[in-house]
């Protein structure tokens, strides 16, 4: 019972679980990053809208009174000399419910599917039909949404065959259970991500798989239609099927026909995706300025080579700032955890990835490693063009949160995997030093919103 309870997958879960919850009822509503407007999006799929709505050329939707009401704490994103209270808070509970009197809500929608919010908007459609109060619906979806990343990430860390306390700790990562705690897509979009990758090592690298059969290439193929489905700047995790050794297929003419499917496929998703996004958006006030998504998706084709010395701009000016977003940046983008605690998470993700706790741990190969830093720098390339089309910031991209980059963060760690330094008493020292870290998350949400 005591070994049980000391396996990585059941030390994440406890903490994640702890973690979580003081995110989940202390954090204000609304003050993850875009939760309003995930929020209204998941209202609208349950009324069977899949489009915004518009009035007088402004996006939007026609939502209850009630439920605009509790978006003014939506005043306190960006705003740091802002605060709320506990009053406040409990005063708001208390507003009802009222589908019938409605009115149209201007907001910024997007640019999701009803799968990015799988379950959690039919969580609230059904919440819908018992009249909840709309402040207590999200802090349940948001409550669904931490059962849901905390499973996901359980079973990643389950099932990896080495590198799990590399797992614990990104998948414990103050912005990671942050998001895995709010009612927008990305607890499925990352869990999703880190449950892809460690489906994809246990198929290469466990000894228990012989062989990848029919089973194991329908698991690994919905894994990457769902993440690509909730997000599709992550289209490079495609290329995880060429880390499945040749030698476990039955045929070279399988190997090369499931990818085949699963390349035409997630490509056709997407592409038809994409351009239903950016015609729907066309000649509509959607916060996002400048050129609508076609006209920049042309521009960016015709001056690549421009395009890309943008982005090495970019990543000079900013990959630090875009490292430690990545690791704690909380509210709407205006709570950083102090310089202290995110060297310190610094210091342990890069000890995490380097060291292995027993000599019998595989450890990855140096094909698997460029196939890693492609899917990295392909992602890092969309995810800059993506907000580029959104924004048309110059001379530097604006718009870019490190959060976007967590899902595929796995990959970057592991091409540290080395055999070289072993410590089997790693995992405590981890252990403890997470334990020490989490006040100073719960602290920066204390300070930022109450006191």
């Amino acid at each position: 019972m005591y070994r049980q309870c000391l396996k990585p997958q059941n030390i994440f879960a406890f903490i994640c679980l702890v973690f979580g919850l003081f995110f989940v009822f202390f954090n204000p509503p609304f003050q993850t990053p875009d939760e309003a407007q995930h929020f209204f999006k998941m209202w609208g799929f349950t009324q069977g809208t899949f489009n915004f709505k518009v009035l007088n050329g402004y996006s939007g939707d026609i939502l209850p009174d009630s439920v605009i009401k509790i978006s003014k704490f939506d005043r306190l994103c960006r705003h740091p000399e802002l605060k709320t209270s506990a009053g406040e808070i409990f005063s708001a509970l208390k507003i009802k419910l009222e589908k019938d009197k409605t009115s149209f809500y201007v907001f910024t929608p997007t640019s999701y599917t009803p799968v990015s919010y799988f379950p959690v908007f039919l969580i609230l459609w059904a919440m819908k039909l018992i009249n909840v109060p709309p402040l207590i619906m999200l802090y349940i979806m948001r409550l669904c949404s931490l059962f849901l990343y905390t499973g996901l990430c359980y079973q990643a860390i389950k099932i990896i065959p080495f590198k799990k306390w590399l797992f614990v700790l990104l998948t414990l990562l103050p912005m990671a259970v942050y998001e895995g705690s709010s009612a927008t897509a990305d607890p499925l979009t990352t869990g999703t991500g880190f449950l892809l990758a460690a489906y994809t090592l246990y198929l290469a690298y466990s000894d228990s798989v012989k062989n990848i059969g029919k089973k194991e290439l329908c698991v690994f193929g919905f894994l990457i239609t769902l993440l690509l489905l909730c997000k599709y700047a992550y289209l490079p995790f495609l290329l995880l099927y060429f880390v499945l050794p040749k030698k476990k297929f039955l045929s070279a003419k399988i190997y090369w026909s499931v990818f085949i499917f699963l390349a035409l496929l997630n490509t056709a998703i997407i592409a038809l995706f994409i351009h239903h996004i950016t015609n729907v958006s066309q000649g509509i006030v959607t916060g996002a300025p400048g050129y609508d998504k076609k006209f920049m998706i042309a521009f960016i084709l015709n001056r690549f080579h421009w395009f890309m010395d943008f982005v090495f701009k970019t990543v000079h000016a900013y990959w630090m700032s875009y490292y430690y977003a990545f690791i704690g940046l909380l509210g709407c983008n205006d709570a950083p955890l102090p310089l202290f605690a995110l060297n310190f998470y610094s210091v342990m993700l890069f000890g995490s990835a380097l060291i292995k706790t027993n000599n019998e741990e595989k450890t990855v190969c140096l094909k698997d490693k460029i196939i890693f830093v492609l899917i990295f720098l392909l992602t890092g390339l969309i995810i800059l063009a993506s907000v580029f089309i959104l924004f048309q910031c110059y001379p530097l991209f604006c718009g870019v949160q490190g959060r976007y980059f967590i899902p595929v963060m796995p990959l970057f760690f592991l091409l540290f995997d080395n055999k070289r330094i072993v410590w089997s008493k790693f995992p405590v020292l981890l252990i403890l030093c997470i334990l020490i870290l989490i006040p100073f998350s719960v602290t920066t949400i204390l300070n930022r919103f109450y006191l």
